[in-house]
């Protein structure tokens, strides 16, 4: 049984007077435990507590936080010395917790009485500040450990502040061998390095970032800071080693969790800006789902993505690699009047988002076959635009949903941006088809036949814009028996070009067969788009065949006809031009002669066919000219291909024409 010991030396002779600030403490249990037994009337008014409240109360829990183990080394200190005697190896700084504010002061601990483990500490109340004091306290200030390594004996020792490396305190020293141990692999050179260097003189201070072994952390590793200084104290006195060591693994989790976050999020915004700029850009159906299926769900941190067309009151569901097959096979036809969440956010225009399993089965009681189909622990279903029924996508996830109310909203705007990508794209769709159409009316279906010549035409239209131009060909019997053959280029590339083109086509049959003769075909076609007040100018190529076989030909800054003669042999045909139809009031188109021997070829074709980046309309018209010998044997209609191959080589984006003749 554990006695108090006796007051009745009042602390007696050996404490000092009620007029001294003094408290008696029992430290028999531990430095940890000690507890106050007595306290003089002067410590008690210092510490604004009454007498009969501080008997009682363990030691430490007078001083601030900082100071507990300052505490612990005091009665330490204290306890070894011989009794009755003070030594300056007891006094300590401490900052007492006091309601007023904290005070910062020096204490001493010396043993009294007859029983081991009781100790006096005196308060100092007017003793001048020393700066180690200072110093010290301003270690515990800092967070930071401070520490002493003698390397005489090999041990660190503690001197303030939290237990340094975690392994050293008041009342223990470590060896080197026990830090080295604790340290993690890949740092063990430097910490090792570090230290000989400060001990062995090559250094008097520096700064080492390290981990050391400790609880709390994901890596089972604390990260230090550690600064240290060399000297000896004394003139007579060993070297030694006196650092400050900081437990910076909060600060760098939490500066290495803002850098992952910048780098996620700035990810994350170039994905979404790619994502929308597809979407923009995006010119079918198919690099619209392309853009949703294969970048929605990165830029969400989603698993995979689905996107369900409205069509016909059901969906039609398209799916990437990431998503369960059974998933789609569930949704593909479904009805949009089913009570499921796809339909709900399609009929409603608003998005669903589903933070669980658990709450799509409280939400859908009736539509657990979704869940049954797929692992996924989350959805986002996003409606393509509010009212329209197009469609939505829908992105899974393989965690409980975490979308923050800023990636509801930024997934709503993808959703608008898509819905009306899809509407764009539906429109343009229309307008090629409305402008093929014109384009098919526009150019003959079948040419017609004239005596003596075989003939064959090719139309590739330009892969931009509405997939049209106003490149054409026509052939017209004349009344004399011979005939006309016309190709021309209306500038553009779109409903207006083929639009125009349609009526410069009808113009100069109407003219060639009043008068076929080249020149007053083109000047009077020249004339009437003059008149029309188009914006647009038109260049034409019109070859007239006499019935004795004979060319006459005029150009309108049209590509000139290639001719391979009966001997196999190509000619450019580059007579002298006028300028385009609907340019210059008053102009004239020269005509040239040319002799069409039996077995020759023509070929009329537009600058699409034989002009590009990759080569010029010279170089091309000669690679034409190639072909025409080195195929000549050909089928009419494979030597076209032939010839048109050459549209493929310009690297130009053009559409093309090309209308063949072979005199038979």
């Amino acid at each position: 049984m554990t006695t108090s010991p006796a007051p009745a030396q009042g602390p007696g002779s050996a404490a000092p007077g009620e007029g001294t600030a003094w408290l008696l403490v029992d430290a028999r249990t531990g430095p940890a435990e000690s507890r106050v037994v007595e306290v003089s009337r002067r410590a008690a008014r210092l510490l604004e507590r009454a007498p009969e409240e501080l008997v009682g109360e363990r030691l430490t829990g007078l001083v601030a936080e900082g100071s507990r183990n300052s505490v612990i080394a005091l009665l330490l200190d204290g306890a070894s010395l011989p009794r009755g005697r003070a030594s300056d190896k007891a006094l300590q700084p401490l900052e007492f917790a006091v309601p007023s504010g904290p005070v910062v002061c020096t204490a001493s601990a010396r043993r009294i009485g007859g029983e081991e483990g009781v100790l006096l500490v005196r308060i100092e109340e007017e003793a001048p500040q020393h700066r180690w004091e200072a110093l010290r306290l301003g270690a515990v200030l800092a967070g930071e450990s401070l520490w002493l390594y003698d390397d005489e004996a090999e041990r660190f020792r503690w001197l303030e502040g939290e237990p340094p490396f975690s392994l050293m305190g008041p009342d223990r020293d470590a060896g080197p061998e026990e830090l080295l141990a604790r340290v993690h692999p890949e740092d063990l050179d430097s910490v090792a390095a570090f230290l000989d260097s400060l001990v062995s003189g090559r250094t008097d201070s520096g700064e080492l970032l390290f981990r050391l072994r400790g609880n709390g952390t994901p890596s089972g590793y604390r990260k230090l800071r550690t600064r240290a200084r060399a000297a000896r104290f004394g003139f007579t006195g060993a070297r030694r080693v006196i650092g400050t060591t900081e437990d910076t693994t909060t600060l760098v989790e939490r500066l290495d969790a803002l850098q992952a976050a910048y780098v996620t999020e700035r990810k994350r915004g170039r994905l979404v800006g790619e994502l929308a700029s597809a979407f923009i850009s995006a010119a079918t159906e198919d690099e619209l789902t392309q853009a949703v299926l294969h970048r929605l769900a990165p830029a969400f941190g989603g698993v995979g993505a689905l996107f369900a067309y409205g069509e016909d009151g059901h969906l039609r569901v398209v799916f990437g690699d990431e998503i369960d097959r059974a998933l789609a096979k569930e949704l593909d036809g479904l009805p949009l009047s089913a009570p499921k969440p796809l339909p709900e956010a399609i009929r409603t225009g608003e998005a669903v988002f589903i933070a669980s399993r658990e709450e799509y089965r409280a939400r859908w009681p009736m539509a657990h076959s979704l869940l049954d189909a797929t692992d996924a622990e989350s959805f986002a279903m996003v409606p393509l635009g509010a009212g329209r029924r197009l469609g939505a996508w829908v992105i899974t996830f393989p965690e409980p949903g975490t979308l923050t109310e800023g990636d509801r909203t930024l997934m709503r705007t993808l959703g608008t941006l898509a819905g009306q990508a899809l509407e764009r794209i539906r429109l343009q769709e229309a307008r090629v088809e409305l402008a093929r159409l014109v384009q098919r009316n526009m150019l003959p279906d079948v040419l017609p036949p004239v005596a003596g010549v075989e003939l064959t035409a090719l139309y590739h239209p330009a892969p931009t814009g509405l997939d049209v131009g106003g490149d054409w060909y026509d052939v017209v019997p004349l009344q004399d028996g011979g005939a006309a053959f016309v190709i021309g280029d209306v500038q553009g590339h779109d409903l207006h070009a083929a639009g125009l083109m349609g009526q410069v086509r009808t113009a100069l049959r109407a003219y060639a067969w009043q008068d076929p003769r080249p020149g007053p075909v083109l000047e009077r076609t020249n004339e009437l788009l003059l008149q029309m007040g188009v914006r647009v100018f038109t260049t034409c190529l019109y070859v007239r065949l006499m019935p004795d076989g004979g060319l006459r030909t005029a150009r309108a800054g049209h590509p000139p006809m290639v001719c391979l003669d009966a001997g196999r042999a190509a000619t450019v045909c580059e007579d002298e031009t006028g300028p385009p139809l609907g340019v210059l009031e008053g102009a004239r188109y020269p005509e040239r002669a040319y002799d069409f021997s039996r077995g020759g070829i023509l070929a009329l074709l537009t600058d699409g066919v034989v002009e590009g980046p990759r080569f010029t309309a010279d170089e091309g018209l000669r690679r034409v000219g190639g072909l025409l010998t080195l195929k000549s044997q050909e089928p009419l209609d494979i030597l076209a291909l032939y010839v048109m191959s050459t549209a493929g080589s310009t690297g130009h984006r053009d559409d093309s024409a090309l209308l063949l003749v072979r005199r038979a």
